[in-house]
């Protein structure tokens, strides 16, 4: 019976942590494009308000060089027009103390009142009837910024809304320094300078996340979100989608980008050595052990651990494991003594780890720890339309590694590689092209054979011959198009095929037909 409540209580905090990680989300994503101070108001307006649900917001910036404090951004646009050309001293004792509150605090009613050194448009607030105002500092680059939330109501503000008032200011500064680069340069072509460290390479913020389909897009978005704070995250996806290339981009990305990252896969060790690679041990802590090690989470001190398919840990290591997380301190084995570690923790999995959870193979207070930030990686065959850029990428890739004359393939090869499944992912892909570049004799690639010994092959070719699922797609199409688009029912397409309509979905899932594709102008 307890077990029964204990899950159902898991399931409430995932539930509850699921709509708090999705309204992050959703906040980051509406501020990520935002250049300019009319679309931070339009996405204030339309997104953020409902969400923190405040009635107000006004924004004040300085440069640290200079002595005052300037309203930048104000909900009320008469309010701000109004107030806009004042200067607030930033040493004032009401903004030194909201400067150097670590966390967001509710401003005392009697300080929206009458002062001195309040500004103007707070004690405008102050004289409302019901008020209460949340605020937060944020220091980046060379300046300072103090935000203040206005709620209509004196009625306790939950907790839950600091918490995403923190989160969101991570977002924030990314934004706001953007806005304010382009209204200093004047160009729209600076909206992600802040996101690239100097020292760009080829493992590092150059190599991209390949691909312009919107689910790529809001990869790159989370990525540039997430880069620019400290805090854990969790990469989700299937094999060969590219979780490390994500954890690389978010490290090279980071302010830890001049430090090390160190990749630890962790199915790859044997269970009884993982704790040792992963905390060091000392000289004959144990047989074998015939020289101090030390472990990969001491190597990664001031960097980044990237822990690969976390799910595969064992489950008497995730208690040492949570420490480090929790504790920032390791204890290597045959030590007496704690070891602190400054490092940052990128986890990434092909398993569904809340169902481990539930199943008791994962430690759900790790979980938690963890997934601070999802990253969900799409597999390939749900962003298709990326394949063609992909497969430009790895022909010159190759091409350059093999010395081969740059080479390019045919509309054809490209349209057959959409169609297969790609249950390798991009891995699967990248490995197939590199075959066809080796193998290719001349300046177009005429076939890329796939994992599953099908020859994707230009038609005109007459040895070509279709693999199955080409044809079970032209087949359903056909029967979809013949029976006006009508899955199910009498006249219906599963009808016509003899097969039950549950079937019939499921194969035009796998086989990535849309409706697009066979409804009829």
């Amino acid at each position: 019976m307890t077990y029964g409540i204990d899950n159902e209580k898991i399931v409430m905090r995932l539930q509850e942590r699921e709509l708090e990680q999705s309204k992050i989300i959703y906040m980051c994503e509406s501020l990520a494009p935002v250049t300019t101070r009319n679309e931070l108001r339009d996405v204030v307006e339309n997104s953020i308000k409902s969400i923190l649900d405040f009635s107000e917001l006004m924004i004040c910036i300085t440069n640290e060089e200079e002595q005052n404090y300037n309203l930048f951004y104000h909900s009320d646009t008469i309010e701000y027009n109004k107030h806009v050309q004042e200067s607030y001293n930033k040493n004032a004792d009401f903004f030194y103390s909201i400067l150097h509150s670590p966390d967001p605090s509710i401003l005392p009613q009697k300080k929206t009142g009458k002062g001195s050194d309040l500004p103007s448009f707070i004690r405008t607030t102050g004289q409302k009837s019901k008020h209460t105002t949340i605020t937060y500092a944020l220091t980046f680059d060379k300046y300072n910024v103090v935000m203040f939330f206005c709620y209509d109501r004196q009625t306790d503000i939950a907790r839950n809304c600091f918490h995403l008032i923190k989160k969101l200011s991570v977002q924030l500064k990314i934004t706001l320094t953007n806005i304010l680069i382009r209204e200093k340069n004047n160009t729209v072509a600076t909206a992600e300078i802040n996101l690239q460290p100097d020292n760009r390479n080829e493992t590092g913020a150059a190599m991209g996340i390949i691909g312009e389909s919107d689910p790529i897009k809001k990869i790159r978005s989370l990525i540039s979100t997430v880069s620019a704070s400290d805090c854990n995250v969790l990469i989700q996806g299937e094999s060969g989608t590219g979780k490390e290339l994500a954890a690389k981009a978010i490290h090279y990305n980071s302010k830890r980008n001049k430090k090390p990252l160190i990749v630890v896969n962790c199915a790859a060790i044997p269970k009884n050595l993982i704790e040792s690679e992963l905390f060091g041990h000392e000289k004959g802590s144990f047989t074998g052990a015939t020289s101090k090690k030390t472990g990969k989470f001491e190597q990664a001190h001031q960097g980044t651990i990237f822990l690969d398919e976390i799910g595969e840990m064992p489950l008497e290591l995730q208690a040492k494991i949570l420490r480090t997380l929790e504790q920032k301190e390791i204890q290597p084995i045959g030590c007496n003594i704690t070891k602190i570690v400054d490092i940052r923790i990128i986890a990434a999995t092909n398993v569904d780890l809340q169902n481990e959870v539930l199943k008791g193979n994962f430690r759900a207070d790790l979980f938690y720890r963890l997934n601070v930030f999802p990253i969900d990686i799409p597999p390939l065959r749900n962003h298709p339309e990326d394949i063609a850029d992909l497969v430009k990428y790895f022909i010159n890739r190759y091409c350059k590694k093999y010395e081969k004359p740059f080479t390019t393939t045919t509309l054809k090869v490209l349209n057959g590689l959409k169609t297969y499944q790609w249950p390798g992912n991009i891995r699967e892909l990248e490995h197939a092209v590199e075959k066809a570049v080796l193998m290719s004799g001349g300046k177009i690639i005429s076939e890329i054979n796939t994992g599953d010994q099908n020859i994707i092959k230009a038609p005109n070719d007459k040895n070509y011959i279709k693999p199955w699922h080409e044809f079970e797609k032209e087949y359903i199409l056909k029967a979809l198009k013949f029976c006006r688009g009508k899955v199910s029912g009498p006249n219906s397409a599963s009808a016509f095929l003899e097969i039950p309509p549950t079937t019939l979905k499921s194969k035009m899932l796998k086989l990535g037909i849309k409706k697009r594709h066979y409804l009829l102008d």
